[in-house]
């Protein structure tokens, strides 16, 4: 798939805890963000992400000098990735310096105006740099183990190990190889994510062959009735701490 189709990884560098709650709420709108606080191992990673978007917090990690060095370091790395600067300090020259002469992409925010002014900027500018891409959910990788499901299909329990989860569905491997017709319906499949549970039902969309399993990979569209506001909010909070644990995995690694 090309970049325009699965968007663009967004990372905070070295968050203050004042921006913790506007991430929460960029994940909310199915923005693929990510925190860091590490930036070198960032700097050698995001590489591996040649579109990705980076707010660097020019408060902490680094002193503000050292900061312009780092940005040029990426731009010479990293051409295509944006950068966007984001601090507590309204000063006037340093806005000038980063927006006119250093020509960040993604725009120069002051964290003072609050969460809610604040989540409303950086949305705006994640729009206008085509962050979400054409994908409208973000989609998290489940490592073995860290996601089940079990479900009552005709009077047989089934239970399975999720591949991959969304806010609009997931994929699933089902144990002894059972396969399902597309098109199946399963009510109240009870999921088991990361300690956390929910009730949800679905409709088999599509079978994939890939897998260990002999049933192969089944995806599950949810049926939106059965997700209300609160457990869709739970399904974006925990694809957001899947994807961050895997990230922080590779960040580790660099």
């Amino acid at each position: 798939m090309d970049t325009g189709a699965l968007g663009k990884k967004i990372f905070f560098v070295y968050p203050p805890q004042v921006l913790i709650e506007v991430v929460d709420r960029l994940a909310g709108l199915e923005f693929e963000v990510y925190l860091s606080r590490n930036h070198d191992k960032l700097r050698r990673a995001v590489k591996t992400f040649p579109q990705a978007i980076l707010f660097v917090n020019l408060d902490d990690g680094l002193v503000e000098p050292e900061w312009r060095s780092y940005i040029r370091s990426i731009r010479a790395e990293a051409p295509d990735v944006g950068i966007g600067i984001i601090t507590l300090n309204d000063d006037v020259a340093l806005r000038e310096f980063y927006l006119m002469d250093a020509q960040v992409q993604c725009g120069f925010i002051i964290l003072k105006i609050g969460t809610a002014k604040t989540a409303e900027i950086l949305a705006k500018t994640l729009e206008a740099n085509e962050a979400r891409g054409r994908r409208k959910f973000v989609r998290a990788l489940c490592p073995p183990g860290a996601a089940q499901c079990s479900v009552d299909n005709e009077g047989l329990v089934l239970k399975a190990e999720l591949t991959d989860l969304s806010s609009a569905g997931m994929a699933m491997q089902i144990d002894g190889g059972v396969t399902l017709r597309v098109g199946t319906v399963l009510r109240d499949m009870a999921l088991n994510i990361k300690g956390q549970r929910l009730l949800a039902s679905g409709v088999v969309v599509a079978k994939r062959a890939e897998g260990a399993g002999a049933g192969g990979v089944h995806v599950i569209m949810f049926d939106p009735s059965s997700i209300d506001e609160t457990r869709k909010e739970k399904l974006k909070a925990l694809v957001f701490r899947i994807n961050q644990l895997y990230m922080d995995n590779l960040l580790e690694k660099a």
